[in-house]
Parts: structure tokens; C-alpha cells; sequence
């Protein structure tokens, strides 16, 4: 996430402010929370980046106003979603898009998927590939101590290798 007062550098620390039962989060980096008014750093932030991050704080978007927000097919409301945790329709998913942006990029640290991608089994696999393909999953597991995963992944082994037996 990127700093919300410089948008420059990478946000490092959440800056909570709480007035009037009314929270609001900036998100900001470690210069701008450490930059004093002569250019020394301190760990705290000074009196004139307090007042930058309240100034920054009331200029926020929060993707709409969260309190008075949605959704216009189940009436769902944001705070209704952040106390059960659950959405009640597709709709809401758009419905929440700037919140759920933020809550994400908090949460995982990016809006982004960086990871693993999905791998397909082609349609014209045979059961012997297949039995291949799981028996290098299984050394894989074995090798990372993921006991549950390989003890599922022999129980399917074994399982392929009877229907394989079967067939010849």
C-alpha cells in the first residue's frame, strides 16, 4: 500500500485516529511518519505530521461513504458486512468494491494475485499420467512435512492405481 500523505514510498505504519465513536486509518510510510519540521528523524510523529495526518484522515475516500452505502439488491450495509462477515448477494461485491479493495490490500498486503497459478489437467490425460502427476505431488509433500496433504494424496493414489487395475 502506498502512503497516503507523500503517495511516494510503501505505507509501513497504520495511523489509527478515533474521535466521537468514528475510527479512520491512514496508512503511511516510515519517512513521513519519522520527518520532523527541521528534517530529523524521530520515531514519533511530530506535531505538524499529527496535523497532516488528520488533515490527511478527513480527506479519505473510503469508495463511498461506508456508514451510508448499500447494496441495492439485498439493502446490505457495509457495517452489517464487517459484523457477520458475510455478503448477501453477488451484487455486493460491487456494491463494496472501495472498501473491499482496501480491506484486501490491508489484509494481504496487495490488490493482486502474485501467487501460485491454477494448473490444468489436460482433457486427453491418461490415468497413468495422472498417477504419475500425483506420485510428484506426494514427494513434494513428504519433502515439505505436509503429512495431511500426503496422506490424502496417497489415499487417491491408491484408489487411481485399483480403477487402473480394473480397467486392464
Amino acid at each position: 500500500m502506498i502512503c497516503e500523505l507523500c503517495e511516494k514510498n510503501q505505507a509501513t505504519i497504520v495511523y489509527t485516529h478515533i474521535v466521537d465513536n468514528e475510527k479512520k486509518t491512514v496508512h503511511i510510510c516510515g519517512f513521513c511518519a519519522s520527518k520532523e519540521k527541521g528534517g530529523d528523524a524521530q520515531k514519533t510523529p511530530s506535531a505538524d505530521m499529527t496535523a497532516k495526518m488528520k488533515v490527511a484522515l478527513g480527506s479519505i475516500k473510503e469508495g463511498g461513504n461506508a456508514a451510508s452505502s448499500a447494496c441495492p439488491q439485498c439493502g446490505l450495509t457495509y457495517e452489517e458486512f464487517k459484523k457477520g462477515g458475510r455478503f448477501g448477494c453477488h451484487l455486493c461485491y460491487t456494491a463494496f468494491a472501495g472498501q473491499l479493495e482496501r480491506l484486501l490490500e490491508c489484509i494481504h498486503g496487495a490488490t493482486n494475485h502474485n501467487g501460485k497459478e491454477l494448473v490444468e489437467v489436460s482433457a486427453d490425460s491418461t490415468p497413468e499420467d495422472e498417477l504419475a502427476h500425483l506420485r510428484e505431488e506426494l514427494q513434494t509433500a513428504v519433502a515439505a512435512e505436509a503429512f495431511e496433504k500426503a496422506a490424502e494424496l496417497r489415499d487417491h493414489i491408491a484408489e487411481l492405481e485399483k480403477e487402473i487395475e480394473r480397467a486392464s
